[in-house]
């Protein structure tokens, strides 16, 4: 290569590091806006770097992952689709669209939820492609083959085999597999042993005891998904987000509000933030939980910190009007 030709590159690249660098650190700080339950913030950012530079893949998938935590699925497929259209070689992106097009399809009419069942199978397939390492795609992909008709591509045959893969790379995430594959299938004796074993891999890891509750809360034994709630919770040294999801399961099953008061509130005050837990969704469960208590002006106060920061969050808007607010 000409030497001119290659000082110009090295020049170009060199010029260009701090835009990259700018723009890196700004998504940065939308993703932690996101996590901290700002969705109405996270989004005008995104829009104003979009209005600057329309064909930002990064960008529209973070908007789908922001409308993904606000439940409103057709806008969630339609930024990540725009960006698998941008990029569609990355495989965190096909895996978002495909988590998508999973909530449009359990949202949708059965007719139009056939369609939007295969484009999910398709998008996680093709996620797992383009990265076999991503152990997120293979185990979205396995419970799709759990739970989808053979019909529609399922079959608990190839989720057995995402274990085998997935046994190489996480363990536990293999055991949890091959315990949904036997609930499934109602042999919930070994489903439990494949779940001990999952926590057992993890070193009774919080997130795996809560799965071996989850099991308890379908297999009706609650007095059993309780005690294992206090485990996890005493395990979770993190306070991360399976506070939130600890605190959501005691919701569902009516047992023990004031231990889903407590959870919520580490995770609320201390806790590690993450994406699969915003904190307007954290306020929004708490003013559940708080309702149900009868404390009808701490729930109220709590949806409307929710509501405040993701200003489009039906849920948070509903319960404020059941509540003349």
């Amino acid at each position: 290569m000409p030497f001119l030709r290659t000082l110009s590159l090295f020049l170009i690249c060199l010029i260009s590091l701090p835009a990259v660098a700018e723009a890196s650190t700004s998504l940065d700080s939308v993703h932690q806006l996101l996590v901290n339950g700002q969705a109405d913030a996270a989004i005008r950012m995104l829009r104003a770097s979009l209005s600057s530079t329309p064909a930002g893949a990064e960008e529209h998938n973070l908007l789908c992952r922001i409308h993904f935590a606000e439940e409103h699925w057709d806008a969630a497929v339609s930024e990540c689709e725009r960006a698998t259209a941008l990029n569609p070689k990355n495989s965190l992106y096909q895996l978002w669209v495909g988590r998508a097009y999973g909530e449009k399809a359990e949202h949708s009419s059965w007719l139009s939820a056939i369609g939007f069942a295969k484009k999910t199978r398709a998008a996680f397939e093709k996620s797992v492609a383009l990265d076999a390492t991503n152990v997120e795609a293979r185990s979205d992909l396995s419970e799709y083959y759990i739970e989808a008709p053979g019909l529609l591509g399922g079959g608990t045959d190839k989720a057995a085999a995402q274990a085998n893969i997935v046994e190489k790379l996480e363990p536990a995430t293999a055991y949890w597999i091959r315990a949904r594959i036997a609930e499934h299938s109602n042999r919930n004796g070994e489903a439990e042993q494949q779940y001990r074993k999952a926590i057992e891999a993890e070193q009774n890891s919080s997130r795996r005891l809560f799965d071996l509750a989850s099991f308890y809360r379908r297999v009706n034994r609650l007095d059993d998904l309780e005690a294992t709630i206090q485990k996890s919770a005493k395990a979770n040294t993190n306070n991360d987000s399976t506070l939130f999801d600890s605190a959501s399961l005691l919701l569902r099953v009516g047992r023990n509000f004031p231990l889903a008061i407590a959870l919520l509130n580490r995770y609320i005050e201390h806790g590690q933030r993450s994406e699969d837990a915003p904190l307007f969704r954290a306020q929004y469960v708490l003013g559940q939980v708080l309702e149900k208590t009868g404390a009808a002006a701490a729930a109220k106060k709590a949806y409307q910190t929710a509501r405040a920061n993701a200003s489009d969050f039906g849920p948070a808007s509903t319960a404020l009007k059941r509540l003349g607010a």
